[in-house]
């Protein structure tokens, strides 16, 4: 079997995806299965990995690819190597072989440091938004405990673009202060979250979906940060 070269968005496909179905109930994330014991085992076993120039990180994971409705499934087990570049994932594929003990290894470039500068950029732009005077009427919005500089993501993690986010006491109230509040501040969009019994929750911001805390007070995550 041919190994695949990625970027770092499968890795975070599979971190959202593995959240997402612990979460909901999907079913497929089986802690104790088998077949991922073995590919963890097959990680551990091959130490020799790590130590190769550029690797960054080894890790047994899952290869994920959308169904007919568009929904994450997975696909294989496989042994995930990381590096920081495009040039280093070409020489790890020459050095790697394509499966060890029976699953693919699949070449990723890791690019979290580079969106979480990205990220500190967009939020450092926003903050003048949150501090403007003029904005502050928000805070006496019942509910509404504060403003701060957050980000909003694809799925994989990539941050596209700054956002004002709305932090409020409880998820149950999340829709009552969306309706009080424009859907874009100071040129961003803004996003909402709560705070319940010292945790940070998100939920849908254009839609409302996932924001009926009396259908679900965790809500659903909107790829803020």
């Amino acid at each position: 079997m041919g190994r695949l070269a990625k970027t770092v968005s499968l890795v975070l496909v599979l971190s959202t995806v593995l959240a997402s179905a612990v979460s909901s109930g999907e079913g497929w994330y089986k802690p104790n299965d088998p077949e991922h014991k073995a590919a963890e085992k097959a990680a551990l076993d091959n130490e020799w990995i790590e130590k190769l120039p550029y690797v960054t990180d080894v890790e047994a994971s899952w290869l994920v690819c959308p169904n007919e409705k568009k929904e994450l499934t997975p696909v294989e087990n496989n042994i995930l190597v990381s590096t920081d570049t495009e040039e280093h994932a070409a020489i790890l594929e020459k050095q790697l072989p394509g499966s060890l003990e029976g699953f693919p290894v699949t070449v990723v470039v890791d690019r979290s440091k580079q969106w979480e500068l990205e990220a500190e950029h967009m939020r450092a732009k926003v903050k003048p938004v949150i501090d403007d005077p003029s904005n502050k009427w928000i805070l006496k919005i019942p509910h509404v405990i504060r403003m701060e500089p957050s980000t909003v993501q694809t799925e994989y993690g990539e941050p596209e673009t700054g956002a004002v986010a709305i932090v409020v006491n409880s998820g149950k109230s999340i829709k009552e202060v969306q309706s009080k509040v424009p859907k874009t501040i100071g040129g961003f969009p803004t996003t909402f979250g709560w705070v319940e019994n010292w945790l940070v929750g998100e939920c849908g911001t254009n839609n409302g979906k996932g924001c009926d805390g009396d259908e679900d007070d965790n809500g659903d995550d909107d790829g803020s940060n």
